[in-house]
């Protein structure tokens, strides 16, 4: 898969990424895909904050590699289904996503900009028209980042849908 462009990634973002992911970690809130085998789940908050803080999400991909750290099988719908080999990439993308999308709101906040804008973070070969519907749209940095805050482990409601490649950026 390409790589995520994130326009507002800059050490400010980084820093609220990073506060983000703590407060996820003290209220118990981080999420771990049951995809994960136990040194995954060992291994997994370190190289999130590793990549947040050095890198990005190819390199929280290389970390938390495939073969070592999922499960070769996982329950889906109550049926025992082989782990899909690109398991790492949409659990890293995903994750860096979601943590830097809260940041992008938290910072917009800040600095009184009530409304964040959907962009193609990601290029796709193949991209769904709902997503495609999305870009240029501005949305609250408020709303959107409640409900992230809030879907962990589930689809959020807003946005960003998994594996579609969208993200936000700061527009003025």
């Amino acid at each position: 898969m390409a790589k995520f462009n994130f326009l507002n990634l800059d050490q400010n973002v980084r820093s609220i990424m990073l506060s983000e992911i703590n407060t996820d970690i003290e209220t118990d809130n981080l999420y771990f895909s049951d995809r994960l085998n136990d040194t995954g789940k060992e291994n997994y908050t370190n190289f999130l904050i590793d990549s947040v803080k050095n890198s990005d999400e190819e390199e929280f991909e290389m970390l938390l590699d495939f073969a070592t750290h999922f499960n070769p099988t996982s329950l889906r719908q109550g049926k025992i289904v082989k782990t899909p080999s690109n398991a790492s990439t949409i659990l890293c993308q995903s994750e860096f996503n979601r943590y830097y999308i809260r940041a992008v709101c938290v910072h917009a906040m800040a600095n009184d900009i009530n409304e964040v804008e959907i962009y193609r973070a990601r290029e796709s070969s193949w991209s769904r028209p709902g997503s495609e519907a999305k870009i240029g749209n501005k949305i609250s940095a408020q709303d959107l980042l409640d409900d992230l805050r809030s879907s962990v482990g589930v689809e959020p409601k807003l946005m960003p849908e998994v594996n579609s490649g969208l993200s936000v950026k700061i527009s003025l």
